[in-house]
C-alpha cells in the first residue's frame, strides 16, 4: 500500500512511531509500513503497542500492522525520540529492567549502565553518579519537570518512585541547551508510560517483594483504562507501600537504618488526535533511620570510631525507627498541552508546582526529641514552553523556562538552620537547529539563561550572613550522528554549560545528620563553566554489541568540600568539619559496552568505567572520584513449548582501591582496598488466562556475604557496606 503523501524518511532506531488512521469499521485490512527498525504504536481509537526488534546492517524495514477497515482515509506517520537529540550518547532502561529491580534504589538500578556509579551515604541513602558528577550536576527531569528536591546538600536521595516510570534514560553529555543550568554530568529522564488512549479494558500491574538483608518489604501496583463512553480520555493510578528493618554488613548490624516509604500518583489525559492534554499528581512520602554509627559524642570517641572503621557497640534487629531520622514528603502536580498545529508546528506547554517538606529529628535533651532540629520548606513552580517545525529533512525548535523556587525554614526548632532562607528566580531561553538526512543527522542549539538567587538568615554564632547573588550564562551545543555502516555508528556532541553553585555550598555552616559531619560553605565562589566533549562508537550484528563512550572534560570553579582537619563541639557532639572550595578541574575516562549472544539461549554482558579527575595546574587528586568498576553476567533464556520462561543469570562485580586519592581532601590518608562481589537471578515467566502474565524473581547479591567498603560512601569512615541480600519479586500483569 502506497501511503498518502507521508513517509518515514529522517526517522532513527530508538524513535517512537505513532500512526494515527482514520476508517470505518468493517472488515480486517493488512497494510505494510516501510520505517526503521524501532518501537511502534499504531493507533486506532486508542494505541496499541509491539516492540520492532533492530535486524543487523538493516536501515529500513517493514512493520505489517494489521486495521479493521473498509475504507482507509488517511494515514498519518510522526515520530519521536523525547528527550534525545542527534548527537547525544545514550542508555535506557527498559520496563522490564525497572521491574526486575523491585526494592532498589534509582542509583542502583543505573549502575547498570556504563559510566554510572553512585554516591551513598550508609545503606539507605545513595545518588547518582555520572562520568564522576554528582549531586545537583546531575539534572533529573521526572515526567518533564526538573526535580527541585535535591538543594540541601549531598546527604539526601532523589525523592522519586522508579516503579512510576514506564523507561529510564540517561543522557551522558551536557545536554544544556535544552534542559538549562545544572547538566554538568548528565541528565536523567524519567517518564511515565504512555496513557492507554483508546483500550478497551483496564489493565495493571500488582508486585510483591521481600528482601532478607533488613527484612525489607514492599508492594506496588498500577491500573489504567479509558473510560467507557469516551476512549480518547485515559486514566492511571499507581502506589508503592515499603517497609524494612536495620540494615546489616556481613558481621554486624547497623543499627536504626530501617526505612518506611508510601508513594502513589494519579493521571489523566484527553486525545482528539491534534490536542492532548494531560494532568499528573504525585505524592512521595518516606522516612530514613540514620545509623546511630553517625551520630558523635565526645572527640574521644569520633577518633575511636575512624579508628575501627565500624560502629562500637550493636544492638539486636529491630524494625523501629528511633531518633535520629529524617522524613520527607515531596508532592508534585504536573500540566501538559500538546497541540499539533499542522504546517505551523507542534507546541508545547507544560506547568509544574512542586513541594518538599523535610524534617530531620535528632536525639536531644529533656525529651525535646520529637521536634524537629531541621524543618525546611521548598516549593518550586516551573513553566516550560516548546515549539517544532519539521520542514524536509530540517527541524526548528525553540523554547523558553522560568522557575521560581523558595525555601524556608519552619519556626519553633529551637535550633539555627544549616542554611538560610532563600528565593531563587530562573529564565531561560533555547533555539535548536536539526538536519537528517538518510545516515546523518546533526543539530546545533544556543541559550541564554539568567538566575537570581536572594538568601539571608542568622548562623549558629548569632551573626547574620546571605545576600545577593545574580548569574547571567551563554550555552551551546554541537553534535551529530552517522552511521558508517551497515554495523557501525559514531556520535559525538561537544558542549558548554554551566551551574550556579546552590545556596548549601554558598552558606552552609551545620552538621549533615546522615553523614556526621559539619559543613561551612564559601560565599566568595562563582558558577561552574564546563565545556564537555564525548563521542561514542559502536558495532552491532546478530553475535556481537559493542559500544565505546570516550569524554574530556574542563571545569572551571569545580566545586567540592574538604576536611579542614579539625573538630568542632556543638550541643549535640564533636563533628569534623569540612569546607566547600572552587578549584579548575580536568576530566576524562571511557566506558565500554560489550554483548556477546553466541546462541538464542545465551547471551554475555561485560561493563567497564574509568576516570581520571585532577585539578588543573597542581594536577592533585579529586575526592569521591569512583575508581575502576568492572560488572558482567552470563544469562541463559529456554522457553518451552508452553510459552514458560525460564531465566538463570550468574554476576560478577570488580571494583579496585582508589589509587589516584589526596590525603589531604579525605579524613583519613587511605582507601579502601579492591574488593570483588559475586550475585545470580533465576526467574520464571509463565502466561496464564486471558493475557495475564506472572513472573517470579529471586535475586542474590553479595553471595559470598562478603565485608567491604566504596570509596564513595560518605558514611565509610565509620561502618561498611551491605551485606548478603536475596531478594524475591512476584509480579503479575493483568
Amino acid at each position: 500500500m502506497k501511503l498518502p503523501g507521508k513517509n518515514t524518511k529522517g526517522i532513527f532506531p530508538g524513535h517512537r512511531l505513532t500512526i494515527h488512521v482514520k476508517y470505518d469499521i468493517r472488515n480486517i485490512f493488512q497494510t505494510c509500513v516501510p520505517v526503521c527498525c524501532m518501537p511502534v504504536c499504531h493507533i486506532r481509537h486508542g494505541t496499541i503497542r509491539t516492540t520492532l526488534h533492530q535486524h543487523a546492517g538493516t536501515q529500513r524495514d517493514t512493520v505489517p500492522v494489521t486495521f479493521p477497515v473498509q475504507h482507509l482515509e488517511e494515514v498519518v506517520i510522526t515520530a519521536g525520540r523525547p528527550g534525545i537529540t542527534a548527537g547525544a550518547v545514550s542508555n535506557r532502561i527498559s520496563s522490564s529492567e525497572i521491574h526486575r529491580a523491585a526494592g532498589s534504589s534509582l542509583a542502583t538500578l543505573l549502575e547498570r549502565i556504563s559510566g554510572v556509579s553512585s554516591l551513598s551515604t550508609g545503606t539507605t541513602v545513595s545518588k547518582p553518579v555520572i562520568h564522576g558528577m554528582h549531586g545537583n550536576r546531575i539534572l533529573i527531569i521526572n515526567n518533564g519537570a526538573r526535580q527541585t528536591g535535591q538543594q540541601w546538600a549531598t546527604d539526601h536521595a532523589p525523592e522519586v518512585d522508579i516503579n512510576e516510570s514506564g523507561n529510564i534514560l540517561v543522557i551522558k553529555g551536557a545536554d544544556g541547551v535544552r534542559y538549562g543550568s545544572d547538566a554538568l554530568g548528565g541528565i536523567i529522564v524519567m517518564e511515565q508510560p504512555p496513557l492507554a488512549f483508546g483500550q478497551e479494558h483496564p489493565k495493571g500491574r500488582i508486585a510483591t517483594f521481600y528482601g532478607s538483608n533488613g527484612h525489607r518489604y514492599a508492594a506496588t501496583g498500577s491500573l489504567e483504562g479509558t473510560l467507557p463512553f469516551l476512549r480518547n480520555i485515559a486514566w492511571r493510578m499507581q502506589g508503592t507501600y515499603s517497609n524494612s528493618g536495620d540494615r546489616s554488613t556481613a558481621h554486624y548490624l547497623l543499627n536504626n537504618t530501617g526505612t518506611r516509604g508510601l508513594h502513589f500518583s494519579a493521571s489523566a489525559g484527553y486525545d482528539s488526535g491534534r490536542l492532548r492534554i494531560e494532568g499528573i499528581y504525585s505524592h512521595f512520602g518516606e522516612q530514613t533511620g540514620v545509623m546511630f554509627g553517625a551520630q558523635m559524642g565526645s572527640e574521644d570517641l569520633l577518633a575511636e570510631r575512624i579508628r575501627l572503621g565500624r560502629p562500637v557497640y550493636t544492638d539486636p534487629f529491630t524494625r523501629h525507627i528511633s531518633y535520629p531520622y529524617q522524613k520527607v514528603v515531596h508532592r508534585t502536580a504536573i500540566g501538559k498541552v500538546r497541540y499539533n498545529a499542522g504546517a505551523a508546528g507542534v507546541f508545547y506547554w507544560q506547568t509544574s508546582w512542586q513541594k518538599d517538606d523535610r524534617r530531620e529529628n535528632r536525639i536531644r535533651r529533656m525529651n525535646h526529641s520529637d521536634i524537629p532540629a531541621v524543618a525546611l520548606l521548598l516549593s518550586s513552580i516551573q513553566n516550560t514552553f516548546r515549539w517544532k517545525l519539521d520542514y524536509g529533512p530540517w527541524q526548528t525548535e525553540i523554547g523558553g523556562q522560568m522557575i521560581f523556587t523558595d525555601n524556608h525554614s519552619k519556626a519553633g526548632t529551637g535550633i539555627v538552620p544549616v542554611i538560610p532562607n532563600y528565593t531563587e528566580m530562573q529564565a531561560g531561553a533555547y533555539g535548536i537547529q536539526k538536519y537528517r538526512y538518510e545516515r546523518t543527522a546533526v543539530e546545533a542549539g544556543i541559550r541564554l539563561d539568567r538566575q537570581e538567587t536572594r538568601a539571608g538568615g542568622y548562623d549558629w554564632t548569632g551573626n547574620y550572613y546571605g545576600g545577593n547573588r545574580k548569574f547571567c550564562n551563554f550555552t551551546y551545543g554541537l553534535g551529530g550522528h552517522y552511521r558508517l555502516s551497515k554495523y557501525w555508528e559514531l556520535t559525538s556532541n561537544f558542549a558548554l554549560t554551566w551551574r550556579a553553585p546552590h545556596v548549601h555550598e554558598l552558606y552552609s555552616n551545620g552538621n549533615e545528620l546522615g553523614s556526621g559531619m559539619f559543613v561551612r560553605g564559601d560565599a566568595s565562589m562563582n558558577a561552574e563553566r564546563s565545556h564537555k566533549w564525548i563521542t561514542s562508537v559502536s558495532y552491532r550484528d546478530k553475535v556481537f554489541h559493542i559500544r565505546l563512550d570516550s569524554y574530556l572534560q574542563w571545569i572551571k570553579g569545580y566545586i567540592y568540600d574538604e576536611p579542614l582537619k579539625e573538630n568542632i563541639t556543638v550541643i549535640s557532639g564533636t563533628y569534623p568539619v569540612f569546607r566547600y572550595r572552587q578549584t579548575p578541574a580536568f576530566f576524562r575516562g571511557a566506558d565500554f559496552d560489550f554483548r556477546f549472544m553466541p546462541a538464542a539461549s545465551w547471551e554475555y554482558h561485560l561493563i567497564a568505567s574509568f576516570i581520571r579527575a585532577n585539578e588543573q595546574g597542581t594536577g592533585n587528586y579529586l575526592p569521591y572520584i569512583p575508581s575502576f568498576h568492572l560488572s558482567h553476567e552470563l544469562a541463559w533464556t529456554h522457553q518451552t513449548k508452553s510459552h514458560i520462561l525460564f531465566r538463570l543469570t550468574a554476576r560478577h562485580k570488580f571494583v579496585a582501591k582508589q589509587n589516584r586519592f589526596n590525603p589531604a581532601t579525605d579524613l583519613i590518608p587511605y582507601t579502601p582496598p579492591a574488593y570483588h562481589l559475586f550475585g545470580a537471578e533465576a526467574s520464571m515467566e509463565c502466561p496464564v488466562k486471558y493475557g495475564n502474565k506472572l513472573t517470579l524473581t529471586v535475586t542474590a547479591d553479595n553471595l559470598l556475604n562478603r565485608e567491604y567498603k566504596e570509596y564513595t560512601n560518605r558514611s565509610r569512615y565509620y561502618a561498611h557496606d551491605m551485606g548478603r541480600d536475596i531478594r524475591c519479586t512476584l509480579n503479575w500483569n493483568f
